[in-house]
């Protein structure tokens, strides 16, 4: 049997003082992709943060493809706030390492740099590759990148700060796949935007997936996860309740259900 893809044995997180969420196991098998579903403000972005090395993890372990992705130490003391704790103490957990191993984390809120062009930052995003992928691949996911988003292509030149929220979800998706990923992580891909839009991103995500891209997803929309995803994990109160195979994952009000309590009608 082939290793895992992604594992995490005993996660823990939070934003110090509060942990979030506390001995998380997951695998996610190779080209598998998985779907979480639950309440906002319980957890499952922090997770995400966690995984990707955005947050110290408090505890436990990362691996991606059989490798560890944190240091096997405790994690560092914050007895003092008025410093920058990540120039004095080293992290559990290198952000760019995990990015360049492939783990890409597409977060929530296209957090992008505001004053640059849509070229600007597709340009710089395949650096989390480096090593990885040919000069000719990088070209060819370019090319991939432009039949997915053709409204990018007509806003090349544009500053990120006078695009749409839903023009600057695409690019934040365009630079994770610029980023060759082995994983993806989307994070809410489609918070909040217009119903148009909306359509547009979800057939560009269908597609990618096509492509044979393993992707974590967190969204809201248990018809939009269903066609995307061969497991879904319900998570709520900082741990994963309950894991359904791609056939036994029902309907929206039936999954509020099984999280909440309460009669199915």
């Amino acid at each position: 049997m082939s290793e895992p893809l992604l594992e995490l044995k005993a996660l823990s997180g939070g934003y110090d003082p509060i942990q979030i969420f506390q001995d998380v196991d997951l695998m996610v098998n190779q080209g598998e992709s998985i779907g979480f579903f639950g309440p906002n403000g319980h957890g499952k972005s922090t997770l995400m943060k966690t995984i990707s090395g955005v947050l110290e993890p408090w505890a436990g372990d990362v691996f991606f493809q059989g490798q560890r992705m944190n240091r096997a130490v405790d994690r560092g003391s914050r007895r003092f706030r008025n410093f920058n704790y990540d120039a004095v103490t080293r992290r559990r957990m290198d952000p760019k390492g995990v990015a360049r191993a492939g783990l890409i984390h597409v977060a929530q809120g296209s957090l992008l740099f505001p004053e640059m062009t849509v070229d600007e930052v597709l340009s710089i995003a395949p650096m989390a590759a480096a090593g990885r992928v040919t000069t000719a691949q990088t070209k060819e996911r370019s090319m991939q990148i432009d039949t997915l988003f053709p409204r990018l292509a007509e806003r090349h030149n544009y500053k990120i700060r006078f695009l749409s929220g839903g023009e600057r979800q695409m690019v934040s998706i365009a630079a994770g796949l610029l980023a060759e990923p082995k994983l993806l992580i989307l994070d809410e891909p489609t918070l909040g935007l217009s119903p148009k839009l909306r359509a547009e991103l979800c057939q560009s995500i269908k597609t990618i997936k096509d492509m044979l891209v393993p992707l974590i997803v967190i969204d809201q929309d248990v018809a939009f996860l269903s066609e995307l995803i061969d497991r879904l994990f319900l998570f709520d109160h900082g741990r994963i309740s309950k894991a359904l195979k791609h056939d036994d994952i029902p309907d929206h009000d039936t999954l509020m259900a099984m999280l909440f309590g309460g009669a199915i009608a």
